[in-house]
Parts: structure tokens; C-alpha cells; sequence
């Protein structure tokens, strides 16, 4: 090796550690980090998402629609397959020429509407694929490949259900030693499963560790990543996990263990159990070691084959001190010591020189890919790696064409999910390519450290270093150290300080989260802004308050909420990121539980737990609340209604629950039970935000007295989420003018109360999924409400709720949570120190809101309203509009347990957002990228529809 090629690896190296000291120019900006773009694709080629990234993939990028689980690729060298998740955007098969890099497949159909994992047989003419098929049966798809590619349904093997109940849910696959079997991860049976590929049946279960995702077979053994960890210990601290009691932290509800099981194939028998990091994924095999991937440990460990014993654990740092939060999830080695770690947060590949498990890897470099890479495949022949990105670019399907009246507007949601894989080429060492996993095994730790080609390079320096700069521009990781500075003494208070730790003239923050709104269905109307009225589903008429706010405190028409649904929603809104494991839940493919699973919960805990280590003082109503119960009959919408009204002082009566007879329960995050509200209600939809409203405002007016008002308070109002057409709730118009009233008397409480001096309320949806807007799908109707805020402007910067969760711990002087949050500016620029005091009143409702459905609409109250707002109620006038009304209130009806005393925010979203529509726009105007009206039987058959 030259001196030339030393000198560039100093200057990588420099380049690695250096570059954090560099411009702070992006902190320092008044407008944000990415000023005023919109969220998608900009004119450079670029892709902007609802997460506080930019998307530079390296090499090539194949998109398609859907989100792809995983990808691999034909032995023969000559194509690649990605398989979609299903239920967002896309579903079946994508095939690329690996050559050209052109598709010569598109959402090939499989049957697996759900699917997960791929394997080909060695000479690859045959590929499996593990799923849910058209009848939501758990299988394994055996499929021919024709010269071109092509794959061909030639059978399918059901499995039986989990012993838990239910899905099996098959996860990754590999071939067994004689290449006569097959083995997968049955994930939810806690098993591994032998298939006899000569007979098509599944002739064993192998019981390994909790919840089994991936397969690496060595010889006759076999390694499989349980994501759930040890089976529990008497003593243990355990939750439930889609049936599985796991070990988890008894204060952040998050898992604490994740295991490798070791299995011997000639006796079908467990040898070890080996600790690794926590909820491991995808593994790869270099000759006697294994390296396995840590989602929420970001690590890697290393196990020595020979010993069953890991000899290294290696720490995923994309930037010096980082935080938590790289979520790695797949991992190759290129050319046997070039070590490639997929980081799904960071949308990026981690490179590190590995020589052997004796020296600490050094960190070469980043590479840029697109939105949350979850696999990887080495094509060599074609020298290239192959990336599966999940999210690919977000929501920029083509499916949002709305038709009202002749009118056409683009209206794009968040299901339109177009992912992607990258292909970016590499350097190819033809003399290592010659050795086997068997021949590197034979190696000796002194022989991984001293071989001469130890320093080939798969991507030169300058390569790395051009594309290091990239992620770190992409993720707003320049300046860092200067943003996350320690505070400085004397510092006057301020509204938004600069720094963490100093002082703020704001002591008090409310957060309140809401339920699946985008910016236009709501304010789409509003006459100033980025709005589209054409839209609007619940404008001026229904949403006075929103209107009001809008024009009264800041305007943030280019604000985004990251999740596509609620089980990665309320996720990202609390603890600004998601898991790996969630993510891979809300795009399809593992279908283990929805939001109600402790394996969701962030190792870096949320909003809340961050202010209680911080010793903020700390209530929370609603928000998390899984039980809610009592000893009384629970009644229905209208009891709890009536409840409201006699609460208020509007009507006289005995409430039918007295307040406190019912309590609310956490369950999934026990610290939240002892800062818990518990009179306040969980997520039923049953229950009225203005009964919620109204116990708050009691509850506070109680702190005003007794001068004890918590510093941070949050709260869930979800009842903007609508519960159909049912007769026994009102109509989707008069739930979400319900919860405008919530909103609106929540803040002209606080603004007339001796608090609102040094108050601030953030206001957001968890997640947009129930709509549409000509933006984005993640864009929102979001408020942050404070006499020190700028009142009356328009603020059009790009935002999204990490920019939220930001600002709030930079006010309560609480530390990032991760390396999202980390990155994020505060929300500077809006706040001012010459704050107006001047309060806010409550705008009364336009609607009733007890119009119940199948009531006649009523005449709504005289409002200004701007000449595009959107009617209160559109009715159904054909005979064919009438039959279609009478049958989604129909489906309303025998649905409407869902939306009871425990709701399950969220079933059945897919017809939820059909019957929502049709409600508002009318029972002629079909959805959104569909061009008739369809009956809710046509509904359940789409693919969303199951998820």
C-alpha cells in the first residue's frame, strides 16, 4: 500500500471526526434547516419527507409502489426482486434487470397481499416468499423463475395458527444445510419452523426465544434473532407483546433483552441462548463470525461460531457522542472485512474496516440511501449492493385524483407510499471473492489482522467523504455541537432560548394530541396560506375554533406529522422517532400487534419520561390510556353527553358516572399511572371531547386555586377521528366540531387564568391518514398558542412534530431524547419576547353536536365564512347515493363496537376513511384516487383494508 492511499484515509478520518466543529450556519438560521421546502420531490432530484430528512441515495434508485420488506438477488446475477409489505401504495413482487437497473416487474401479483421474507434456491429457479395470501392465511409461496426474472404461483403451504392464536406471522427464511429444507421465523409462535421442500409440509417447530425474525444457517446449526428476548424469569418485570409476555423496563415499558438461539439441525434442539443487543434483526455470516444487527441497542455483536460466545460488540456512532436513535437493521460484508450496517433513522450505511473481533473497527464513512433501508442483497456479479429502502421516498404515490363535480384536484395521502432500493456499485477484490464462508473460517484473528488485502476499498475515500457530508446535510447533523451546547450562566429569559438549560420566560407547556386531520380537510378553506378548499371536509362551519386560531396565533401551513396511522403516530408525536419494529408493523409485512405492544416503545423513552427524569413536573390526561372502567353501566355517546351538559352547568341532573367512579389505566407505560389523570378517559370514541374538555378545565381550575399547576401537561382529544355512520354516535361533521369546541375551551381557559402569562400550547394530530391534502399526505392542522408567539402571521418554514417536541424541551430545559430531536431546530423564528396577553374566547359551535347520523342535517349558524368554505353536510339525492348511503350505515352499524368504551383506534381504517368521505363530500364523489363510489364490500377486499 502506497502513501498515497494512506494520505487519503487521514483525510477521511479527519474528515469523520472533524466535521461536527464545522458551519453552524444551519443552527444559526432564523428560518430552519431546510427554510421553506415542501415536503417531496424538489427540483434538484432531491426528496423531501414529514421526518426532518432530505433523500440523497447514492447510486441508483428503482422506485415502485408500496414498501418493500425485503430484497434479494437471482444467483444467476442477472435480476433482483423487493418484496412489498402490502397495504400502502403496493403489493406482490417488484423485479429489477440488475444490469440495466430498469423495472421489468411492477407490483407482481402473488398472492400476499402481507408478505415479509424471500429466499431463492441456490441455483435460482425457485424463490420462496412468506406472507399473508388473499384469505389472510399465514403461507409460504413457492414460486418458479423463468430466465427473464419472472416468477410463477406454483404452490402455497398454509401454517398452522400461532400457539398464542391467530397469525403465525412467518418472517425471514433460509435453507437448511442439505438445502432439503427450509427454515423460517414464526414470529409469533415463538418457533422455528422446518419445512420439507420435497413434501410441502411444515414437519417441525422448534421452540427458540420471543418473537424470531431472522435465519442464518452455518453448517448444521442454525442462528435465529429473537426480537423479544429471554423467555421471562420469575421476578421479571414483564408486558404483553401479541400474546408473549416480555421483559421490559418497569418505568419506560421498553424491552431490555434480545437473544440469539442457537439450534442444532440434527436434533431440532436449542444448544445456547446467546444475549446480544435488544430486538435484533437481520444477521450475516463471515467466515467463523456472525454479526447480528441491535435495532434499539444500535450495535452489532459478534458472535465466534466456534464458541457460540460474542467476542465483539460493536457501537453504531454515525457522528461522534451520538445519541440513540440509528435504529440498525441489516448488515453485510463486502470482500471479508468491509463491514456495510444499514441505519434505518439515519437513511444511510454505516462502512467500517473490520480485522477480526481483537481490533475496534473504524468507522469509514456514510452512505446515503433512501427513507428507512431495511435489507440488503450483494449482487457479484455486477459488483453492487443492493438496498431495500421501506419508505422509499414517502407518500408521493399518484393515487390522490379527486373528481367533485368536474372538478379535478390532486390530493395526495399518506397510504401512496412509493418505496425504492438502491443500487450503488463497489469496488470488487477478485481474489477474496474466491473465498468461501468455509475458507475465511479457517482463518485465525491474527490471520484477519494481518492479511495484505485487508486495506482494499469497496468506495474510495473521496467517495466516502463526498457522501459522509451528504447524510450529514440530509439529517441536519452539521452544527450539532453548537445546538446541543451547554447552557450558559446569567442568560436573561427568553421566550424560545437559545440554548438548552437556559432560561425561559414560558413555565408552563400543554401538548395536546389529536386524531388523522391533514391541513386541507381542515383549513383548506381558511382564504389565506397554502390551502386547498376543493378538500375541505371540515371547514369553517364545522371547525370555527381551528379557523380562529389560525388566524389569531401563527399559521403553520408547512407542518408535518411523520406516522401513516396511530401504531407509529402517537409513536413519533411523543417520543420523536419510531422503532424498527414499528415501522415494520405500519408498512406491512409482520402483523404481530397494532400500538398495543410494548416492543413499539422506544429505548430512549418519550416527552413524558424525559420531563420526569428531568424533574418536571408532569400530568397527562388521556394520552396512552389503555383501560378505561368503572363500576357502572358505561352507557353510550349520548349518557356521557348528557354527563357534559350537567358538568358545565348547561342542564341539571345526576351524572350516570360520577366523576372518579371511572379510571383511566396505562398499562403500556407504567410510569404514565402515576402522573395519569385518571377520572379523564382512554381513546373512546363513545365519550365526547367536550365531556374531556370539561374535566380538564375542572382539573385545572384546581391547580389556579391551589397555585400547583404541573410545568408540562399533556393531552389526548381524539374524537376528530369520526366512528362512522352508526346511529348511536353522531356524524363525522358534528365529532370533529366536538372536538373544535374541546380545543377551543381548553385554550380559553388557560388564556383567562392567571397562567396564561407564561403558557404555551402545542397542538398536533398523531398522525394525517384519514385524508387528503395537495401537498402532502403528512401535512397537518397543527397551532402552537402563547402570548409569546407572533400573532397573525403566516408561517410557511418547513416543520414537522420533532420541530414541536423540540421547541417544548427547549423551553422546559429538558435534553434530546435521540438523534431526531437532537437534530431538530427549535421552532425559533415564531416565538417573540413583546408577548400579548390579550386572551382567547371560545367560538361556540355552528353545528350541533349531538346531530346524531340519520338525523337530518341541520341549518348551520350564520358564520363569515370565506366563499369557498365547505357545506356542513352534503345529502345523498339519487337513488344510487341513497342505496350507497344505506349501505355503509349498514357496515357503520355492525361495526360500531369498535368505537365503544375501549375503541380500537383504527380498525378497519381503510372503510373508516371511505365512510368518512362519503359522509362529508357526498355518496357520488368517489375517494380519492378511485373512480366510482364503492360499497363497502368492494372496500374490504383492497389491501389497506387489512392493515
Amino acid at each position: 500500500m502506497g502513501k498515497f492511499k494512506k494520505k487519503k484515509k487521514v483525510i477521511a478520518g479527519l474528515a469523520l471526526s472533524t466535521v461536527l466543529l464545522g458551519s453552524v450556519s444551519a443552527y444559526a438560521a432564523k428560518d430552519g434547516a431546510f427554510g421553506s421546502t415542501l415536503v417531496g420531490r424538489q427540483p434538484n432530484g432531491t426528496v423531501m419527507t414529514a421526518s426532518n430528512h432530505l433523500l440523497t441515495p447514492a447510486g441508483k434508485t428503482v422506485e415502485f409502489p408500496g414498501n418493500p420488506m425485503s430484497v434479494a438477488v437471482n444467483p444467476n446475477g442477472k435480476t433482483a426482486v423487493a418484496l412489498d409489505g402490502g397495504g400502502k401504495g403496493g403489493t406482490g413482487l417488484n423485479i429489477v434487470d440488475l444490469t440495466s437497473g430498469k423495472l421489468i416487474g411492477t407490483n407482481v401479483d402473488i398472492g400476499l397481499p402481507n408478505a415479509w421474507g424471500l429466499a431463492y434456491s441456490p441455483d435460482g429457479k425457485t424463490l420462496y416468499a412468506t406472507g399473508l395470501n388473499n384469505n389472510w392465511q399465514a403461507v409460504i409461496t413457492t414460486m418458479s423463475v423463468a430466465d427473464n426474472g419472472t416468477p410463477t404461483v406454483t404452490s402455497t403451504l398454509s401454517l398452522p395458527n400461532a400457539s398464542v392464536g391467530g397469525d403465525i406471522n412467518p418472517l425471514d427464511m433460509a435453507f437448511g444445510p442439505d438445502g432439503k429444507t427450509l427454515l423460517v421465523a414464526l414470529n409469533r409462535d415463538n418457533s422455528l419452523g422446518v419445512v420439507d421442500l420435497q413434501s410441502g409440509k411444515l414437519t417441525t417447530k422448534i421452540p427458540v426465544g420471543n418473537a424470531p425474525a431472522s435465519v442464518m444457517v452455518n453448517g448444521n446449526t442454525a442462528y435465529v434473532t429473537n426480537q423479544g428476548g429471554r423467555k421471562a424469569n420469575s421476578g421479571d418485570f414483564t408486558l404483553d407483546s401479541s400474546g408473549t409476555q416480555v421483559v421490559v423496563d418497569p418505568k419506560l415499558g421498553t424491552t431490555t433483552t434480545g437473544t440469539v438461539s442457537v439450534v442444532d439441525l440434527t436434533t431440532n434442539t436449542v444448544t445456547k441462548t446467546i444475549p446480544v443487543g435488544v430486538q435484533p434483526q437481520r444477521m450475516t455470516l463471515s467466515g467463523k463470525y456472525l454479526f447480528v444487527t441491535n435495532t434499539n441497542s444500535d450495535t452489532v455483536s459478534v458472535i465466534d461460531t466456534q464458541t457460540n460466545d460474542v467476542v465483539q460488540t460493536i457501537n453504531i456512532k454515525p457522528y461522534p457522542n451520538a445519541p440513540l436513535g440509528s435504529e440498525p437493521n441489516a448488515v453485510k460484508m463486502i470482500n471479508g472485512n468491509q463491514l456495510v450496517v444499514s441505519l434505518g433513522q439515519d437513511n444511510a450505511l454505516a462502512v467500517y474496516d473490520w480485522n477480526g473481533p481483537n481490533k475496534e473497527p473504524r468507522l469509514k464513512g456514510l452512505v446515503p440511501t433512501g427513507s428507512f433501508p431495511v435489507d440488503m442483497a450483494i449482487d457479484p456479479i455486477n459488483n453492487q449492493l443492493i438496498v431495500s429502502n421501506m419508505n422509499g421516498v414517502g407518500a408521493l404515490g399518484p393515487d390522490g385524483t379527486v373528481n367533485l363535480g368536474g372538478d379535478t384536484r390532486t390530493g395526495h395521502q399518506v397510504y401512496a407510499q412509493v418505496g425504492s432500493i438502491s443500487m450503488i456499485p463497489f469496488s470488487s477484490n477478485k481474489n477474496l471473492e474466491k473465498q468461501t464462508d468455509q475458507d475465511l473460517a479457517k482463518w485465525t484473528d491474527q490471520d484477519l489482522e494481518n492479511r495484505q488485502d485487508k486495506d482494499f476499498e469497496i468506495w474510495t475515500d473521496q467517495d466516502l467523504s463526498k457522501w459522509t457530508d451528504q447524510v450529514y446535510s440530509d439529517n441536519n447533523w452539521f452544527g450539532l455541537k453548537d445546538q446541543n451546547a451547554e447552557p450558559r450562566n446569567n442568560k436573561k429569559p427568553v421566550a424560545m432560548p437559545e440554548r438548552i438549560g437556559e432560561p425561559s420566560t414560558i413555565k408552563h407547556v400543554f401538548y395536546i394530541i389529536k386524531e388523522n386531520r391533514t391541513y386541507d380537510q381542515e383549513l383548506g378553506d381558511l382564504g389565506k396560506g397554502n390551502g386547498d378548499p376543493t378538500l375541505t371536509q371540515f371547514g369553517q362551519t364545522v371547525t370555527p375554533n381551528a379557523h380562529q386560531l389560525a388566524n389569531t396565533f401563527p399559521l403553520l401551513d408547512n407542518l408535518y406529522t411523520p406516522g401513516v396511522h396511530s401504531a407509529e403516530g402517537h409513536p413519533w408525536v411523543t417520543q420523536a422517532t419510531d422503532t424498527d419494529y414499528s415501522e415494520k408493523i405500519a408498512d406491512g409485512g409482520d402483523n404481530r400487534s397494532y400500538w398495543d405492544d410494548t416492543m413499539t416503545n422506544a429505548p430512549t423513552g418519550n416527552i413524558w419520561t424525559n420531563a420526569v427524569g428531568h424533574h418536571v413536573t408532569t400530568e397527562n390526561f388521556g394520552e396512552t390510556a389503555k383501560i378505561f372502567s368503572g363500576p357502572e353501566p358505561f352507557g353510550n355517546w349520548t349518557s356521557w353527553y348528557n354527563d357534559y351538559l350537567i358538568l358545565s352547568g348547561q342542564k341539571q341532573g345526576s351524572l350516570h358516572v360520577p366523576v372518579g367512579d371511572y379510571q383511566s389505566r396505562s398499562v403500556y407505560f407504567p410510569v404514565m399511572d402515576s402522573i395519569m389523570y385518571k377520572p379523564y378517559p382512554n381513546n373512546s370514541l363513545a365519550i365526547p371531547d367536550v365531556y374531556r374538555a370539561q374535566l380538564f378545565v375542572d382539573r385545572f381550575n384546581e391547580h389556579v386555586k391551589n397555585n400547583d399547576l404541573p410545568q408540562f401537561t399533556t393531552m389526548y382529544l381524539p374524537d376528530d377521528h369520526t366512528a362512522g355512520t352508526s346511529k348511536s354516535v353522531p356524524t363525522p361533521q358534528a365529532m370533529v366540531a366536538d372536538n373544535d369546541q374541546a380545543v377551543g375551551k381548553i385554550v380559553d381557559a388557560i388564556s383567562h387564568s392567571p397562567y396564561w402569562k407564561d403558557s404555551a400550547i402545542f397542538i398536533t394530530e398523531d398522525d394525517t391518514q384519514t385524508g387528503v391534502d395537495h401537498v402532502d399526505g403528512h401535512r397537518e392542522p397543527a397551532f402552537v398558542i402563547s402570548p409569546w408567539v407572533k400573532k397573525g402571521i403566516t408561517d410557511s418554514h418547513y416543520w414537522t412534530t420533532n420541530n414541536m417536541i423540540r421547541s417544548m424541551e427547549q423551553i422546559l430545559g429538558l435534553q434530546p431524547m435521540n438523534q431526531n430531536d437532537a437534530a431538530a431546530d427549535p421552532m425559533s423564528e415564531i416565538f417573540t419576547d413583546k408577548p400579548d396577553f390579550t386572551p382567547y374566547n371560545l367560538v361556540p359551535n355552528q353545528i350541533p353536536l349531538n346531530w346524531m347520523n340519520g338525523q337530518p342535517a341541520p341549518q348551520a349558524a350564520t358564520v363569515a365564512a370565506t366563499p369557498a368554505a365547505a357545506p356542513a353536510a352534503v345529502p345523498a339525492t339519487t337513488t344510487a347515493a341513497k342505496q350507497m348511503q344505506n349501505d355503509w350505515d349498514s357496515w357503520s352499524e355492525q361495526h360500531k363496537d369498535d368505537f365503544g368504551q375501549n375503541s380500537k383506534i383504527d380498525t378497519n381504517t381503510n372503510e373508516m376513511n371511505h365512510a368518512t368521505w362519503y359522509a362529508t363530500k357526498g355518496y357520488d364523489k368517489p375517494y380519492p384516487g378511485e373512480d366510482k363510489v364503492l360499497t363497502p364490500d368492494e372496500v374490504e377486499k383492497q389491501p389497506a383494508s387489512h392493515k
